[in-house]
């Protein structure tokens, strides 16, 4: 990938880290955000904690945190709807993303990694309006509670610093 010309889209890379940060664990998962462009620096200190643990205990630790019933659900519609997975929040984003003609398929249409992919579709595309617009409309009403419980819950550096990324990353698309 080459590098970002401008700085909505070193924001883009940061967005599309995000969603991989949030995906399962597998046996290369260390190997594929260390090779992401974008590189923040606690990462390398988080990987170096996740190296020092087997897949399993990390996959046990994802799964506690984002697989619901799950400590910190991904979701905006749990954070909405009292604890209700594909609620309301989603299916407006499954209309949303209809009108780009995506289908979300396997996951519900609110989960953080999608959204944090379309974002980054926005920015790549140096349209930072539409992806602030998009971040006050879907997002901006649940994620800090989503980092709270992720920062308060995470057992590893890795998700506790993710939760900061996010911050950072979302601060930058407020008014």
């Amino acid at each position: 990938m080459s590098s970002p010309a401008t700085e909505a889209g070193v924001h883009a890379e940061a967005w599309r880290f995000i969603a991989m940060a949030l995906a399962e664990p597998a046996a290369d998962s260390t190997e594929l955000i260390s090779e992401q462009p974008y590189q923040p620096e606690w990462l390398t200190p988080a990987l170096g904690e996740l190296a020092t643990v087997a897949l399993d205990a990390w996959q046990g630790e994802h799964t506690r945190l984002f697989t619901f019933p799950a400590a910190c659900p991904p979701f905006a519609s749990p954070f909405l709807e009292d604890g209700v997975l594909d609620g309301h929040r989603a299916g407006e984003l499954e209309r949303f993303y209809g009108q780009f003609d995506l289908a979300i398929q396997g996951l519900p249409a609110d989960y953080l990694g999608t959204m944090a992919e379309f974002i980054g579709f926005f920015l790549e595309k140096d349209d930072t309006s539409a992806a602030a617009d998009f971040y006050r409309e879907y997002l901006a009403d649940w994620l800090d509670r989503f980092c709270d419980c992720l920062e308060g819950h995470a057992e590893f550096t890795f998700y506790r610093e993710l939760a900061g990324e996010i911050r950072r990353q979302a601060k930058g698309l407020r008014p």
